[in-house]
């Protein structure tokens, strides 16, 4: 009989962030699909409650070091992931923050993995010397591309095993058709229509990407036998610039912006029944890859570029669409549409094998 285990799950969780939601989403999932009624999952929360709701675990507020340290000392595995944050691009405060979860659960003497996690940009020199000295704590790292093993192996992180494998996201369903096609219609869409998808962010290194995409905007609904959805990764902040970029454009009949929160499942749903996906957001062009819809990245950070790579589809740096260059880059990736879901179905199944690969090693370890 397998014995009872105790997992905390450490992350950007309870943020309204639809992408770290579907990570975690996709942790707990299969976790509970090895371990049935034999897990015990504990996450560290911004909102517990609401986390404890929508992913029916435990949760306790991030904030209470002294909650955190109680549910540490009693684990069997802490999981640091996925996502973005082992960086201090966001702050370095925030990175501080994860690694001190991690020197908490290693205090405790428990077994730690980091999982399908993007390790940088560390431009600190503290940044790094604080990551190399944790993360050579920990037991088990695998992180979702090439590039942040590479990090890892330049910042001098040599004990535990590190693993190559893909965005825990991968192993998410989309939800039934018929709850795609009556989210469109909330938008104002149909199924029928032929629809690109733009997931935008605010970003303060380029303020002048929402004038941008509103001129883009306005040239592509002239242009493509197109409708376009607005969607939202965090809420309520790209609601909100949807909701701004769609009234400055005023093409309402061509023009939606998504008008409430969806979870992953329903939003993998709806760009599932997309032609084409533009957009800034990392796990809005995951999700669009997912479900196998082409995709035009704007390149706003290097985790960006290499999924863009990665998949083979098309991409545009940051500088290149604030400056104009976002419409015609739009519509030769809207020309190159089959071209790139065929590349997308060749690569995508191995991806979905390598997010896979996470649960199993966390399986593995935790039995070890």
């Amino acid at each position: 009989m397998t014995q009872f285990k105790r997992i905390v799950i450490s992350g950007y969780y309870g943020f309204s962030n639809t992408g770290d939601e579907a990570v975690l989403s996709a942790i707990i999932s299969g976790l509970k699909s090895r371990f049935g009624g034999g897990v015990e999952i504990t996450v560290l929360s911004s909102s517990p409650e609401e986390t404890a709701n929508l992913h029916e675990v435990r949760a306790l507020p991030r904030s209470s070091t002294s909650q955190a340290a109680r549910a540490l000392k009693q684990c069997d595995l802490l999981i640091s992931g996925g996502g973005s944050l082992i960086q201090d691009a966001t702050s370095f405060r925030s990175l501080v923050y994860y690694l001190s979860v991690i020197v908490l659960a290693k205090y405790h003497r428990r077994r730690v993995m980091i999982l399908g996690q993007g390790i940088g940009p560390l431009r600190r020199s503290a940044s790094r010397r604080l990551v190399r000295k944790v993360l050579n704590r920990a037991d088990l790292i695998t992180v979702r591309d090439d590039q942040s093993a590479v990090l890892l192996q330049e910042l001098g992180i040599c004990r535990p095993p590190i693993r190559v494998t893909a965005d825990p996201t991968f192993l998410l369903e989309a939800c039934p058709a018929e709850e795609s096609i009556r989210l469109l219609a909330e938008a104002g869409l149909s199924d029928t229509d032929d629809i690109v998808a733009v997931s935008l962010r605010r970003w303060p290194e380029a303020p002048e990407i929402e004038r941008a995409t509103i001129e883009a905007l306005g040239t592509l609904a002239r242009t493509l036998p197109a409708k376009f959805l607005l969607v939202a990764m965090q809420t309520p902040d790209d609601e909100l610039l949807g909701r701004r970029v769609a009234q400055a454009v005023g093409m309402p009949q061509v023009i939606a912006a998504q008008s409430r929160p969806w979870t992953a499942e329903q939003l993998l749903g709806v760009l599932g029944r997309c032609r084409l996906v533009v957009g800034m957001r990392l796990h809005a062009l995951i999700f669009a890859a997912a479900v196998g819809v082409p995709f035009l990245g704007i390149m706003y950070d290097p985790k960006v570029e290499q999924f863009v790579a990665a998949t083979g589809q098309e991409g545009i740096t940051l500088k290149d669409a604030a400056s104009g260059l976002l419409a015609d880059r739009a519509m030769r990736t809207w020309d190159a549409r089959d071209e790139l879901a065929a590349r997308l179905m060749q690569k995508v199944p191995a991806m979905r094998e390598a997010a896979a690969e996470n649960i199993r090693l966390a399986v593995e370890l935790l039995n070890a």
